[in-house]
Protein backbone atom coordinates (compact mmCIF):
# COMPACT_ATOMS: atom_id res chain seq x y z
CA UNK A 1 0.00 0.00 0.00
CA UNK A 2 3.33 2.30 -0.21
CA UNK A 3 3.98 2.29 4.13
CA UNK A 4 7.34 1.10 5.13
CA UNK A 5 7.13 -1.22 8.19
CA UNK A 6 9.27 -2.62 10.27
CA UNK A 7 8.54 -5.58 13.20
CA UNK A 8 8.10 -4.82 17.10
CA UNK A 9 9.05 -7.16 19.76
CA UNK A 10 6.21 -9.25 21.23
CA UNK A 11 3.76 -7.20 23.01
CA UNK A 12 5.91 -4.24 22.68
CA UNK A 13 5.70 -1.04 20.96
CA UNK A 14 9.98 -0.90 20.62
CA UNK A 15 11.79 -2.28 17.03
CA UNK A 16 13.26 -5.96 17.35
CA UNK A 17 16.64 -5.11 18.00
CA UNK A 18 17.54 -8.44 16.10
CA UNK A 19 15.73 -7.99 13.20
CA UNK A 20 15.91 -4.32 12.60
CA UNK A 21 19.27 -3.39 15.04
CA UNK A 22 19.11 0.86 13.68
CA UNK A 23 15.10 0.88 14.25
CA UNK A 24 13.13 2.66 11.97
CA UNK A 25 15.79 3.35 9.88
CA UNK A 26 15.53 -0.31 8.47
CA UNK A 27 11.62 -0.21 7.98
CA UNK A 28 11.33 -1.39 4.38
CA UNK A 29 8.60 -1.77 1.93
CA UNK A 30 10.06 -4.85 -0.08
CA UNK A 31 7.92 -7.98 0.29
CA UNK A 32 11.16 -10.81 0.81
CA UNK A 33 12.07 -8.70 3.71
CA UNK A 34 9.19 -8.57 5.72
CA UNK A 35 8.30 -12.20 4.75
CA UNK A 36 11.93 -12.65 5.75
CA UNK A 37 11.20 -10.91 9.18
CA UNK A 38 7.70 -12.65 9.97
CA UNK A 39 8.92 -15.77 9.33
CA UNK A 40 11.99 -15.26 12.21
CA UNK A 41 9.18 -14.05 14.42
CA UNK A 42 5.63 -14.37 13.79
CA UNK A 43 4.45 -13.10 17.11
CA UNK A 44 6.37 -9.59 16.15
CA UNK A 45 4.02 -6.61 16.36
CA UNK A 46 4.00 -3.91 13.13
CA UNK A 47 5.23 -0.78 13.13
CA UNK A 48 4.23 1.44 10.02
CA UNK A 49 6.59 4.23 9.07
CA UNK A 50 4.63 7.29 6.44
CA UNK A 51 6.18 8.59 4.05
CA UNK A 52 7.30 12.50 4.24
CA UNK A 53 3.85 13.54 2.79
CA UNK A 54 1.55 11.48 5.27
CA UNK A 55 0.84 13.28 8.19
CA UNK A 56 -0.58 10.62 11.40
CA UNK A 57 -2.51 12.71 14.58
CA UNK A 58 -1.16 10.66 17.48
CA UNK A 59 -4.30 11.58 19.96
CA UNK A 60 -3.76 9.92 22.93
CA UNK A 61 -6.95 9.97 24.68
CA UNK A 62 -11.01 9.64 23.83
CA UNK A 63 -11.37 12.97 25.21
CA UNK A 64 -9.20 14.30 23.26
CA UNK A 65 -10.12 13.01 19.79
CA UNK A 66 -13.88 13.95 20.50
CA UNK A 67 -12.77 17.55 21.54
CA UNK A 68 -10.29 17.12 17.85
CA UNK A 69 -13.55 15.90 16.26
CA UNK A 70 -16.17 17.86 16.59
CA UNK A 71 -13.38 21.07 16.06
CA UNK A 72 -12.30 19.61 12.43
CA UNK A 73 -15.55 17.82 11.14
CA UNK A 74 -13.82 16.11 8.43
CA UNK A 75 -11.70 13.96 10.01
CA UNK A 76 -14.29 11.81 10.98
CA UNK A 77 -14.07 10.30 7.20
CA UNK A 78 -9.78 9.74 7.83
CA UNK A 79 -8.44 6.41 8.04
CA UNK A 80 -8.21 6.11 11.37
CA UNK A 81 -7.15 3.34 13.91
CA UNK A 82 -8.37 2.86 17.67
CA UNK A 83 -5.33 2.13 20.13
CA UNK A 84 -5.46 0.10 23.76
CA UNK A 85 -6.07 3.24 25.45
CA UNK A 86 -8.54 4.56 23.46
CA UNK A 87 -7.04 7.19 21.27
CA UNK A 88 -6.68 7.86 17.63
CA UNK A 89 -3.69 7.56 15.37
CA UNK A 90 -5.56 9.67 11.66
CA UNK A 91 -3.99 9.36 8.79
CA UNK A 92 -4.09 12.60 6.57
CA UNK A 93 -1.99 13.42 3.50
CA UNK A 94 -0.04 17.01 3.46
CA UNK A 95 0.30 19.58 0.71
CA UNK A 96 3.07 19.22 -1.38
CA UNK A 97 5.93 21.10 -0.17
CA UNK A 98 4.76 21.30 3.15
CA UNK A 99 6.99 19.82 6.34
CA UNK A 100 5.81 19.85 9.69
CA UNK A 101 7.84 19.55 12.45
CA UNK A 102 7.37 16.16 15.12
CA UNK A 103 8.23 18.41 17.86
CA UNK A 104 4.85 20.57 17.27
CA UNK A 105 2.62 20.76 20.58
CA UNK A 106 -0.16 23.19 19.10
CA UNK A 107 -3.13 20.62 20.03
CA UNK A 108 -3.61 19.27 23.27
CA UNK A 109 -3.40 15.92 23.85
CA UNK A 110 -2.31 15.29 20.47
CA UNK A 111 1.40 14.32 18.79
CA UNK A 112 2.35 14.21 15.28
CA UNK A 113 3.83 11.25 13.78
CA UNK A 114 4.58 9.67 10.18
CA UNK A 115 6.36 12.46 7.66
CA UNK A 116 9.05 9.48 7.25
CA UNK A 117 10.47 10.38 10.72
CA UNK A 118 8.14 8.85 13.40
CA UNK A 119 6.12 5.52 13.27
CA UNK A 120 3.31 4.25 14.82
CA UNK A 121 1.82 0.84 16.21
CA UNK A 122 -0.85 -0.87 14.00
CA UNK A 123 -2.88 -3.30 13.81
CA UNK A 124 -2.83 -6.62 14.69
CA UNK A 125 -0.24 -5.75 17.28
CA UNK A 126 -0.97 -7.42 20.53
CA UNK A 127 0.19 -5.93 23.53
CA UNK A 128 1.34 -7.98 27.32
CA UNK A 129 -1.34 -7.39 28.85
CA UNK A 130 -3.42 -8.34 25.81
CA UNK A 131 -4.76 -4.91 24.50
CA UNK A 132 -5.08 -4.37 19.99
CA UNK A 133 -5.18 -2.12 18.06
CA UNK A 134 -8.04 -1.85 15.67
CA UNK A 135 -9.00 -0.07 12.30
CA UNK A 136 -12.23 1.98 12.51
CA UNK A 137 -11.79 3.56 8.97
CA UNK A 138 -9.78 1.40 6.81
CA UNK A 139 -6.09 2.93 5.53
CA UNK A 140 -5.84 3.82 1.94
CA UNK A 141 -2.56 4.39 -0.27
CA UNK A 142 -0.63 7.68 0.76
CA UNK A 143 -2.11 9.24 -2.61
CA UNK A 144 -5.56 8.23 -1.61
CA UNK A 145 -5.59 10.18 2.06
CA UNK A 146 -7.91 13.05 2.38
CA UNK A 147 -6.14 16.31 2.47
CA UNK A 148 -5.09 18.08 6.27
CA UNK A 149 -7.79 20.70 6.97
CA UNK A 150 -6.59 23.75 6.33
CA UNK A 151 -7.63 25.33 9.36
CA UNK A 152 -6.01 22.60 11.25
CA UNK A 153 -2.83 22.62 9.19
CA UNK A 154 -2.58 26.65 9.89
CA UNK A 155 -2.63 25.93 13.31
CA UNK A 156 0.26 22.98 13.29
CA UNK A 157 2.27 26.20 11.31
CA UNK A 158 2.69 29.30 14.25
CA UNK A 159 2.46 32.18 12.66
CA UNK A 160 5.74 34.16 12.43
CA UNK A 161 7.62 36.13 14.83
CA UNK A 162 7.36 39.90 13.29
CA UNK A 163 10.86 40.83 11.76
CA UNK A 164 13.18 43.69 12.41
CA UNK A 165 11.67 47.05 12.67
CA UNK A 166 10.30 48.56 9.00
CA UNK A 167 9.68 51.94 8.80
CA UNK A 168 8.80 53.36 5.68
CA UNK A 169 6.75 56.04 3.97
CA UNK A 170 2.81 54.88 3.78
CA UNK A 171 -0.29 55.51 2.19
CA UNK A 172 -3.13 52.79 2.92
CA UNK A 173 -1.78 49.41 1.07
CA UNK A 174 0.88 51.70 -1.13
CA UNK A 175 3.00 49.52 -3.72
CA UNK A 176 5.85 51.11 -1.36
CA UNK A 177 4.44 49.77 1.88
CA UNK A 178 4.01 46.26 0.45
CA UNK A 179 7.44 45.77 -0.86
CA UNK A 180 8.64 47.25 2.27
CA UNK A 181 6.76 44.45 4.11
CA UNK A 182 7.28 41.30 1.37
CA UNK A 183 11.54 42.39 1.70
CA UNK A 184 11.38 42.42 5.45
CA UNK A 185 9.92 39.18 5.78
CA UNK A 186 12.15 37.75 2.74
CA UNK A 187 14.91 38.48 5.04
CA UNK A 188 13.88 36.55 7.99
CA UNK A 189 13.98 33.65 5.58
CA UNK A 190 17.53 34.54 4.60
CA UNK A 191 18.70 34.24 8.03
CA UNK A 192 17.02 31.33 9.22
CA UNK A 193 18.97 28.72 10.82
CA UNK A 194 19.10 24.90 9.26
CA UNK A 195 16.34 22.91 11.00
CA UNK A 196 14.17 25.65 11.05
CA UNK A 197 14.34 26.86 7.01
CA UNK A 198 11.40 24.92 5.07
CA UNK A 199 8.54 26.26 8.13
CA UNK A 200 9.95 29.44 8.41
CA UNK A 201 9.62 30.13 4.82
CA UNK A 202 5.87 28.96 5.03
CA UNK A 203 5.03 31.41 7.74
CA UNK A 204 5.98 33.81 5.90
CA UNK A 205 4.80 32.71 2.45
CA UNK A 206 1.45 32.43 4.38
CA UNK A 207 2.03 36.01 5.94
CA UNK A 208 3.16 37.18 2.12
CA UNK A 209 0.03 35.96 1.20
CA UNK A 210 -2.04 38.10 2.87
CA UNK A 211 -1.01 41.09 0.87
CA UNK A 212 -1.32 39.92 -2.31
CA UNK A 213 -5.28 40.86 -1.75
CA UNK A 214 -3.95 44.96 -0.93
CA UNK A 215 -2.27 44.40 -4.16
CA UNK A 216 1.14 42.76 -4.20
CA UNK A 217 2.26 41.23 -7.35
CA UNK A 218 2.26 37.22 -6.54
CA UNK A 219 4.90 36.74 -9.10
CA UNK A 220 7.17 39.23 -7.24
CA UNK A 221 6.07 37.52 -3.66
CA UNK A 222 6.65 34.12 -5.05
CA UNK A 223 10.64 35.42 -6.22
CA UNK A 224 11.40 37.16 -3.10
CA UNK A 225 10.41 34.28 -1.04
CA UNK A 226 12.38 31.57 -3.29
CA UNK A 227 15.66 33.86 -3.51
CA UNK A 228 15.54 34.18 0.43
CA UNK A 229 15.15 30.35 0.99
CA UNK A 230 17.89 29.80 -1.45
CA UNK A 231 19.98 32.13 -0.27
CA UNK A 232 19.45 30.23 3.52
CA UNK A 233 20.26 26.61 1.83
CA UNK A 234 16.92 25.15 0.60
CA UNK A 235 17.06 23.28 -2.63
CA UNK A 236 15.22 25.34 -5.29
CA UNK A 237 12.03 22.70 -5.89
CA UNK A 238 11.67 22.48 -2.09
CA UNK A 239 11.41 26.19 -1.78
CA UNK A 240 9.28 26.36 -4.48
CA UNK A 241 6.76 24.43 -3.78
CA UNK A 242 6.31 25.87 -0.53
CA UNK A 243 6.08 29.61 -1.34
CA UNK A 244 3.54 28.57 -3.36
CA UNK A 245 1.50 26.89 -0.86
CA UNK A 246 1.94 29.26 1.25
CA UNK A 247 1.10 32.08 -1.06
CA UNK A 248 -1.94 30.83 -2.15
CA UNK A 249 -3.25 29.89 1.59
CA UNK A 250 -2.05 33.30 2.43
CA UNK A 251 -4.80 34.47 -0.06
CA UNK A 252 -7.43 33.65 1.38
CA UNK A 253 -6.75 35.17 4.60
CA UNK A 254 -5.76 38.58 4.00
CA UNK A 255 -3.57 41.43 6.52
CA UNK A 256 -5.28 44.00 7.90
CA UNK A 257 -3.29 47.12 6.82
CA UNK A 258 -4.26 49.48 9.66
CA UNK A 259 -4.70 52.94 8.23
CA UNK A 260 -1.32 54.94 8.42
CA UNK A 261 -0.37 56.90 11.75
CA UNK A 262 0.94 60.35 11.56
CA UNK A 263 5.03 61.85 12.75
CA UNK A 264 6.00 64.19 15.24
CA UNK A 265 6.61 66.38 12.10
CA UNK A 266 3.56 65.96 9.91
CA UNK A 267 4.59 62.91 7.47
CA UNK A 268 2.65 60.13 7.31
CA UNK A 269 4.55 57.03 8.55
CA UNK A 270 3.49 53.58 9.86
CA UNK A 271 5.40 50.61 11.29
CA UNK A 272 5.10 47.66 8.44
CA UNK A 273 5.27 45.42 11.17
CA UNK A 274 5.17 45.29 14.91
CA UNK A 275 8.41 45.36 16.87
CA UNK A 276 8.49 47.31 20.06
CA UNK A 277 5.83 48.19 22.30
CA UNK A 278 4.54 51.64 22.66
CA UNK A 279 7.04 54.22 25.04
CA UNK A 280 5.55 53.29 28.64
CA UNK A 281 3.68 56.98 30.62
CA UNK A 282 7.36 57.55 31.57
CA UNK A 283 9.39 57.16 29.23
CA UNK A 284 6.26 59.70 26.78
CA UNK A 285 6.76 62.12 30.15
CA UNK A 286 10.91 62.42 29.09
CA UNK A 287 10.29 63.04 25.87
CA UNK A 288 8.11 65.35 26.22
CA UNK A 289 10.60 66.92 28.46
CA UNK A 290 13.11 66.99 25.66
CA UNK A 291 11.09 68.28 23.46
CA UNK A 292 11.79 72.11 21.72
CA UNK A 293 10.29 75.29 23.05
CA UNK A 294 10.66 78.73 22.48
CA UNK A 295 11.70 81.64 24.91
CA UNK A 296 12.32 85.09 23.56
CA UNK A 297 11.70 84.96 20.15
CA UNK A 298 14.89 82.37 20.23
CA UNK A 299 14.38 78.40 19.71
CA UNK A 300 16.28 76.43 22.66
CA UNK A 301 16.03 72.92 24.28
CA UNK A 302 15.59 72.62 28.25
CA UNK A 303 18.94 71.69 29.64
CA UNK A 304 20.77 73.08 26.71
CA UNK A 305 22.63 76.49 26.83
Amino acid sequence: MGYAVLPLLPGEKRPHPGLTPHGLKEASREAATLEAWWRACPECGVGLLPGPEVLVLDVDAPEAWEALRQAFPALEGAPRQRTPKGGRHVFLRLPEGVRLSASVRALEGVDLRGMGRAYVVAAPTRLKDGRTYAWEVPLVRPEELPPVPQDLLLKLLPPPPPPREVWTPVEGASPKRLRALLEAYAAQVARTPEGQRHNTLIRYAVAAGGLLPHGLDPREAEEALVGAALEAGLPEPEARAAARWGLEVGTSRPLALEPPGFSANGGVFRKAVCGKPEPSPSRKSVFRKAAPYRIGGLRKRRGVV
